[in-house]
C-alpha cells in the first residue's frame, strides 16, 4: 500500500471553494471600505475617491488568483506518500510534508472530495474518484494518531 501515488486535476469549483474561505474576511472588510469611502466621496468630498484603490489592492493576491482561474480551467495536483512524508507537486513546485502533521482528513459536504488538513496550515483537496478507500484509511490514522496524542496531552 505504501508508497502510493494519486494523479488528478482540480476543476475550477473545487479551486474556488478551497481558496474563498480563507479571503471572506479580507473581502468583506474591502468591501464596507469601498462602500463607506464612496458614500464619502459622493456627500462630503471628492479627495475620498483616491481611496478606493486600497481596496484592490489589498486584495491583488485574490485578484490574481481571480485571473489565473479565469484562464485555467484545471490544476493538475501529483501526491506522492512515503513511509514517512507527502510529497505535493503543483505546477512544477514540489513540497514535502511530514505525515504526523495530518491533522484531519473530512469529505466535502457533497462528498465528491476529501480534504485533508496539516499542521503547518496547509489544506488539500483531494477528489474521491482519485483515491481508494484503503489509501484514504492509511491517511485517515494518521488524524487519528494526532487526535489522540491531543486528548492524551489534554488530560
Amino acid at each position: 500500500m505504501v508508497p502510493f501515488r494519486l494523479h488528478y486535476t482540480l476543476t475550477r469549483r473545487q479551486r474556488l471553494a478551497a481558496e474563498l474561505y480563507p479571503w471572506l474576511p479580507c473581502l468583506a472588510a474591502s468591501l464596507g471600505f469601498t462602500l463607506g469611502d464612496a458614500f464619502l466621496s459622493a456627500v462630503v468630498s471628492r479627495w475620498f475617491l483616491p481611496l478606493l484603490l486600497l481596496p484592490p489592492l489589498v486584495c491583488r493576491n485574490f485578484i490574481a488568483f481571480l485571473f489565473e482561474l479565469a484562464t485555467h480551467p484545471g490544476l493538475p495536483v501529483e501526491i506522492e506518500v512515503t513511509a514517512d512524508a507527502l510529497g505535493v507537486r503543483v505546477d512544477g513546485r514540489q513540497r514535502w510534508l511530514p505525515l504526523q502533521g495530518i491533522i484531519q482528513v473530512y469529505p466535502a459536504d457533497d462528498r465528491a472530495a476529501w480534504t485533508l488538513l496539516h499542521v503547518n496550515g496547509s489544506v488539500l483537496t483531494i477528489p474521491a474518484a482519485a483515491i481508494a478507500a484503503d489509501q484514504l484509511d492509511y491517511l485517515k490514522g494518521f488524524a487519528r494518531r494526532a487526535a489522540a496524542e491531543r486528548k492524551a496531552a489534554a488530560l
